[in-house]
């Protein structure tokens, strides 16, 4: 090959190296697409809402004289002739009873500790590890501010700590103590003067200790009678009155009413919702039993009806309240960014099953632009829930539609390739 030959083909190959390269930049920065990674994630509509309770509920009142021991915790469940409080002449024989009461506690759980049945065949390794593990609920309880599992947590890990100390010969015998509580819980009841008058249920209910006004005035069978401007002004208070006991709650059943938008119709007679209080960690299931919407759909009043009955849940009569519905819990797709949305009419071919006919039929699609290798495609959505800046799309195995992983294009896409 001569020298000319072998300059023009050198020539030639760097041609097109600079033609390559140039390509390449002009794909790396004249085409800078930003992408997003398809990804799973579960739907969760809800909102932050005010509720009002409703209960029907009963005031109790007494003659005011003397001072109130109450029985029963707020919640607590009542049967016919169960006492609510014992009426003393003073603070002193109250404190008498509470001091009796914490005694007997103690003793019942020394005679745990020294249950035969139990010390004799506990290993230690098993009680350390029972140990941690409530230590670890005790814990978790205080953070939330669990108060009654708080309690029982910590009276666990004293007779586990008790039967321990039994079994690996730190003590032995508690039986000492239990015979000092036992003459002092007789020589206090000896002491103790009997109440001066006794305060029990008339009817099976549950009971709380204050009253707030309001309990004539909301009942379960007039919640569709209610409107938002009483909801509005409704608040949580106390009556400070030396007369009233208390209330007592007819049923389990409870109603909470809630202003929402319902313009989408999002919210549909017999709905399961789920209900996350300010006050309490848990989580509290019911049903829409009644939609009104008098005042116009943007201020619908929604009646949950609900059957939980817990110390928390009878503290207010409004709290602010998260509504989930349920129907959305168990709902997963992949998670579309609303910037990333659009729309593109496609020609199909469309066959008829019964003549075996073809024909092309144009429809418009809502879906993305992925990034396959260095070119962007159309992929189709299948939306399954839309949320206030992205929507949920379904799996789907068809290639036309978006798949987990794929990268969406969320910007630098012009207006020809949409």
């Amino acid at each position: 090959m001569n020298s000319e030959m072998l300059s023009a083909v050198l020539a030639l190959v760097a041609v097109f190296i600079i033609i390559t390269v140039v390509n390449v930049v002009i794909k790396q920065f004249g085409q800078s697409y930003v992408t997003e990674t398809a990804l799973l994630v579960k739907g969760n509509d809800s909102e932050f809402v005010q509720g009002v309770f409703i209960r029907d509920e009963t005031v109790i009142t007494y003659d005011g004289g003397g001072v109130l021991s109450y029985k029963v915790p707020d919640g607590g469940k009542l049967g016919i002739g169960s006492v609510i409080a014992d009426v003393y002449a003073n603070e002193s024989q109250i404190a008498v009873g509470q001091k009796i009461d914490q005694l007997q506690n103690e003793l019942y759980l020394l005679k745990r500790i020294s249950n035969p049945g139990t010390t004799q065949t506990a290993q230690p390794s098993n009680i350390a590890a029972l140990f941690t593990e409530n230590f670890v609920d005790y814990l978790y309880q205080r953070e939330q501010n669990d108060l009654g599992n708080l309690q029982e947590s910590q009276e666990e890990m004293a007779v586990l700590l008790g039967i321990y100390q039994l079994i690996t010969g730190s003590d032995t015998s508690y039986l000492d103590r239990m015979n000092a509580i036992q003459s002092e819980i007789v020589a206090l009841q000896q002491a103790q003067k009997a109440p001066i008058s006794v305060i029990t249920s008339d009817k099976a209910s549950y009971f709380v200790s204050y009253a707030d006004g309001y309990e004539d005035s909301l009942r379960m069978s007039d919640v569709n009678l209610l409107t938002v401007e009483q909801l509005e002004q409704i608040e949580n208070t106390v009556i400070r009155d030396g007369t009233i006991v208390g209330k007592l709650i007819d049923s389990y059943q409870w109603i909470l009413a809630v202003v929402v938008d319902n313009s989408e119709r999002k919210y549909r007679d017999g709905d399961r919702v789920t209900l996350k209080f300010a006050s309490t960690s848990d989580t509290v299931t019911g049903f829409i039993t009644s939609l009104n919407s008098k005042a116009g759909d943007a201020q619908t009043i929604l009646g949950i009806t609900c059957e939980t009955m817990t110390y928390d849940l009878v503290q207010h009569r409004t709290e602010n309240v998260e509504l989930i519905l349920d129907d959305y819990h168990d709902m997963q797709g992949i998670r579309v960014p609303r910037s990333a949305l659009h729309f593109r009419s496609i020609t199909e071919e469309v066959k008829d099953e019964e003549t075996g006919t073809v024909r092309q039929v144009t429809n418009k699609y809502r879906g993305v632009y992925v990034l396959d290798g260095e070119q962007p495609e159309f992929r189709k959505l299948d939306v399954i829930y839309e949320g206030e800046d992205y929507v949920i799309s379904a799996e789907r195995s068809e290639s036309a539609y978006l798949a987990l992983y794929d990268s969406i294009i969320t910007g630098g896409l012009d207006a020809d390739e949409e």
